[in-house]
């Protein structure tokens, strides 16, 4: 999908109705894209590069909104803000950019939002020795006026930062009716969560992975030669989640697309070429990912019905 000159850097897929891929492009001229599925050609681009309304520094993460169906969310990492973006009349050339939220406030480094209530939402990201924060939005302003953490464990403690902040990296797979699932970048660790953020199960994910690093004698961390990724994507339909499995020191080598129910049961893993983010669709049956190893760019599509 796509032609020479339409994307830079891809993050941040959804699918809309298994008709639509809506992607931000967080290379060159910011911005959020409307991808045609079956002619592969890009219908919208909205956005632009800059710090005023309607723009964007580094669109990372896309989600839905839980109750409007043609509306969603685009995380912007550099700017910490959520920007509702709304189809028009069921149009996927004719968007609208709503009123930013900011997610100043918060500890450092918010990744993904999740809408519980109307201007309530669970915020996960790399924070410092917790993952996941309960946040409360003044609906006038935009802004967060309270938040406090979730209490959960995670794969790593004790270790000084930012190595603590970096080896709890992870990544959400949310579920449409409610729910989610959190997975680890240097960890097997898998949870099923509920859509208040409680544990359900944690799983072991069919792959081991080893982080190497180590602390000097002042008490500082370091990363060594030999590192390795596990979990670096992660993706939601209702019949389960899907995540990206990298194994290699940068991801550029052995990746995999690991299925999961949400009872927690592996269900099979496929095996990809790198790509940066992916989305799979309703019923499963396809998946499409962002491929840049080769040039131009392109967003590819992968069967996964047989």
């Amino acid at each position: 999908m796509g032609g020479p000159d339409d994307f830079g850097l891809l993050f941040g897929f959804d699918v809309i109705n298994d008709e639509y891929l809506l992607v931000g492009d967080a290379a060159a001229d910011l911005h959020v894209l409307a991808v045609d599925i079956k002619s592969g050609g890009v219908l919208a681009r909205f956005g632009a590069t800059g710090e005023g309304p309607k723009e964007f520094q580094g669109p990372l993460r896309i989600s839905p909104d839980p109750v409007r169906a043609d509306t969603w969310w685009v995380y912007d990492f550099t700017a910490w803000t959520w920007t509702p973006v709304t189809m028009v009349g069921g149009d996927a050339s004719n968007w609208v950019i709503g009123d930013r939220y900011s997610l100043q406030g918060v500890p450092v480094a918010p990744e993904t939002p999740m809408w519980v209530g109307e201007n309530e939402a669970l915020i996960h990201g790399v924070f410092s020795g917790y993952a996941l924060v309960r946040a409360t939005f003044d609906p006038n302003t935009r802004q967060v006026t309270e938040w406090s953490p979730i209490d959960m464990e995670q794969p790593f403690k004790d270790i000084p930062e930012p190595g603590l902040s970096l080896l709890n990296r992870s990544f959400i797979a949310t579920r449409p009716s409610g729910g989610f699932a959190i997975a680890y970048q240097y960890d097997n660790w898998i949870e099923v969560r509920d859509r208040e953020g409680l544990l359900v199960r944690k799983i072991d994910g069919p792959r081991e992975v080893t982080p190497d690093y180590f602390i000097d004698d002042d008490n500082r961390f370091h990363w060594g030669d030999e590192d390795q990724n596990g979990y670096v994507g992660a993706h939601g339909i209702e019949s389960g989640f899907y995540l990206l499995w990298c194994g290699a020191a940068e991801c550029r080598r052995t990746m995999a697309i690991h299925q999961f129910d949400w009872d927690g049961s592996f269900v099979q893993e496929f095996a990809i070429v790198p790509v940066t983010d992916f989305a799979v669709s309703s019923t499963g049956n396809r998946l499409w990912g962002f491929t840049h190893e080769h040039l131009p760019p392109r967003i590819s599509e992968w069967d996964l019905s047989n």
